[in-house]
């Protein structure tokens, strides 16, 4: 098997083949007076088996990763490995005209016809796999931040989710490691307005605790800070934040400081500072177990 590295997740391609112990192939990439994405895999992938490693959050990455399928056209088997999928959170039409931008990607990245299983890690909403036409598989991270937790030795660690939506992520950090952990509500007044609350049973105290909040997508953080704010308010102690996928735009990292956060984890589907946790393991292990 050879690894092909993507622009947006070269460092994670090489994480991943060093636990295969295989060979990362080399690629150009380059920009065109006009601005266009110019992308080569120097190396002879004729016949081989390979994994594109390709994380979207831009439109160039998108591009980036269309090339890739494109140019290895002449492997024998090709996996496509897109640790961070964006555009998903639209899944459907709200209002007439919209595009529906998950459907919109899935049949960008199928349309070559040469894939032959796709990758992707906690995809905000598992309906959007039905768009893709290729054998799909989601793999979950949330043992992992779990495992981070428990090294860290938080005392007595509480993992709390801050919507509904983090339900069945929160329970998969907490359960297993035997954390205490609740899922608080959520109601979105507008595209950046939310109101947070507690529910109506808080089925434990955050007074005197040390608090983890864990969440699958931070982007702006405003709801994070929410949070944070109102379990600070309810007597929480160190209060730290986890998440699969840390996009962090519109200075999200600051604003979670200065609610109180003390410490803020990512995973490296998107290659970030704060990409403490690596999922090179448990997708080399995947890909191993498929080759078998």
């Amino acid at each position: 098997m050879k690894i092909i590295p993507g622009m947006s997740a070269h460092t994670l391609a090489v994480r991943i083949a060093a636990e295969l112990d295989c060979k990362v192939s080399s690629c150009e990439f380059k920009r065109f007076p006009d601005g266009e994405l110019y992308t080569r895999v120097l190396d002879d992938i004729k016949d081989e088996d390979v994994t594109i490693v390709q994380s979207i959050r831009t439109d160039s990455d998108l591009i980036c990763l269309l090339q890739l399928i494109d140019a290895v056209e002449e492997a024998s088997e090709t996996k496509v490995f897109v640790p961070y999928l964006g555009y998903v959170r639209q899944d459907k039409r709200f209002e007439p005209g919209e595009a529906i931008s998950a459907r919109a990607i899935a049949r960008s990245i199928c349309a070559a016809g040469v894939i032959d299983t796709i990758y992707v890690i906690n995809v905000h909403n598992r309906a959007v796999l039905k768009y893709f036409n290729v054998d799909t598989k989601e793999l979950n991270a949330a043992p992992l931040i779990g495992n981070y937790i428990a090294k860290r030795e938080i005392p007595h660690p509480v993992i709390i989710g801050p919507d509904e939506g983090a339900a069945e992520l929160t329970k998969t950090v907490a359960a297993p490691r035997g954390f205490d952990y609740d899922v608080l509500e959520k109601r979105r007044i507008s595209g950046e307005e939310v109101e947070i609350k507690l529910p109506k049973k808080l089925s434990l105290s955050v007074e005197g605790k040390n608090v983890v909040i864990v969440d699958d997508i931070i982007s702006t953080g405003r709801t994070i800070s929410e949070v944070a704010s109102m379990l600070r308010a309810q007597g929480a102690n160190d209060i730290h934040v986890a998440c699969v996928h840390g996009v962090f735009v519109q200075n999200a990292v600051p604003r979670m400081l200065r609610a109180g956060v003390k410490e803020i984890i990512a995973t490296d589907t998107i290659e970030v500072e704060l990409s403490k946790i690596s999922v090179a393991e448990m997708v080399a292990g995947e890909l191993k177990r498929s080759s078998k």
